[in-house]
């Protein structure tokens, strides 16, 4: 069952790349930019989970919890068909990649036990980070780029890019682009850098469904929750 799991996990995860280059190619042309970021990060889940990258699966279920959000707004809508399809999708591939058994082809296999020698703590630590990276990455490159983006905008979109690399990457330096992103997108959903900004997202490249509102800010801001899973450690090492 785990190969068939992580073979539909790749199949949903394709079929958003798509979806989304479709999106940067047929949509409004102001929003190319956002849906080839977009594209992007499906693609590098995609080849992560296919590669057995040990951070791969972790990513992957951040982007399934990042779509998924989008079934909540069906409390508002009802039964739309194109949201409850995106939000399901997700859900799916979050479920499909979680489990011990998916694990071991990933964090717990021989190959990262060899490469990166991670003690048990390190290995909670950077799971939940690299969640958060991948729930929140989408949202950041909605946030600055849905709308006309402004050079506040641009610093919260790099630095989140720049953090998230570092993190994948094991570097400390990444929290603090991270905690920089997040730190500015929550100011601004919370309306201390002025009106929250208003970002939106197609879910169709005919843009026929669309989700929008100033809460992608405030969402974009759960960026600052990687940096914060570090927080004990980073006290410890510090006073030491």
């Amino acid at each position: 069952m785990i190969g068939i799991r992580r073979a539909i996990s790749l199949l949903l995860l394709s079929l958003f790349f798509w979806n989304f280059v479709l999106t940067a190619l047929l949509g409004p042309d102001e929003l190319f930019a956002c849906f080839t970021g977009l594209s992007i990060v499906y693609g590098l889940a995609f080849v992560g989970v296919a590669a057995e990258w040990f951070w791969a699966r972790w990513f992957a279920i951040g982007l399934g919890n990042f779509g998924a959000l989008s079934l909540l707004t069906l409390l508002q809508t009802g039964l739309e068909p194109t949201i409850a399809v995106f939000g399901a999708s997700h859900l799916i591939v979050s479920l499909f990649l979680a489990g011990e058994g998916m694990a071991a082809r990933y964090e717990h296999s021989e190959s990262t036990a060899e490469r990166w020698h991670f003690q048990e703590e390190s290995l909670v630590l950077m799971r939940r980070a690299v969640k958060s990276a991948g729930m929140s990455l989408p949202l950041l490159i909605l946030y600055p780029l849905a709308p006309a983006p402004e050079l506040l905008h641009m610093v919260a979109l790099v630095a989140g890019v720049v953090g998230v690399a570092g993190l994948l990457r094991g570097r400390t330096w990444g929290l603090a682009g991270m905690g920089i992103a997040g730190g500015i997108a929550l100011a601004d959903g919370c309306g201390l850098l002025g009106a929250p900004t208003v970002s939106y997202l197609l879910l169709t490249p005919s843009g026929s469904v669309v989700l929008w509102g100033s809460a992608f800010a405030l969402l974009a801001g759960s960026m600052i929750a990687a940096p914060l899973t570090f927080a004990r450690p980073i006290a410890r090492f510090l006073r030491a």
